[in-house]
């Protein structure tokens, strides 16, 4: 039985050079490509298993919210992503279900598609220790655990990025990203980024020691 597909993206070039490699693929048919305004007319009367969108923007939250909307059990998965623990758990924390890297060939989207469709996300090995950091860092955060968006900005602390480029990198407004610290830091049981920071340190030293 074929997976059927839908590519969306506001770039027709690509959607339509994507259609047709995928449409080579004896697993995949791709039932449209069009772009977000096409979008709904399209699958008002449409029933895919697959959503492929591009790289992560600002607006995409929104895009998945409708997607969902229109096909609640759509998988949806986005193109062209960085293998970055932040940029993989922006896809987590926007809803996404799955995603192909900036580097991926043909053969490796179509094992993606295949692998979402089965409820499965494949990783490299360095992002899947990120991401087991990060579990680790949740449950290690007290009774009431990180969220997905709190992790990714928990990440970029880490890193230390300001909170203006938190902002940016992830689309958000200042005050948003500053009222997401404010909530971990009270998960974390400090007052200050600076402690923050150093006890997501600590987590992070024990779990690898723990590994």
């Amino acid at each position: 039985m074929q997976i059927r597909v839908f590519i969306l993206s506001a770039v027709r070039l690509h959607r339509e050079g994507l259609a047709a490699l995928l449409r080579g693929c004896p697993t995949i048919e791709v039932l449209g490509a069009h772009n977000i305004q096409e979008t709904q007319n399209a699958l008002l009367t449409t029933a895919i298993d697959v959503a492929l969108i591009d790289a992560l923007s600002p607006s995409d939250s929104d895009t998945v919210s409708a997607l969902r909307k229109m096909c609640a059990r759509v998988r949806i998965l986005a193109i062209g992503i960085r293998e970055t623990t932040s940029e993989v758990l922006a896809c987590a924390a926007a809803g996404i279900d799955g995603y192909v890297p900036r580097d991926a060939a043909l053969g490796d989207m179509v094992t993606a598609i295949e692998n979402v469709v089965r409820g499965e996300l494949a990783c490299s090995p360095k992002v899947a220790a990120s991401l087991y950091q990060c579990v680790g860092l949740s449950r290690a955060a007290g009774a009431t655990p990180l969220t997905a968006r709190e992790l990714q900005i928990a990440d970029l602390m880490n890193r230390g990025c300001p909170t203006k480029e938190i902002a940016w990198r992830l689309g958000m407004q200042p005050s948003t990203a500053k009222n997401h610290i404010r909530n971990i830091l009270h998960k974390l049981g400090v007052h200050r980024r600076g402690q923050a920071v150093a006890k997501l340190q600590t987590l992070i030293g024990e779990r690898l020691g723990s590994s």
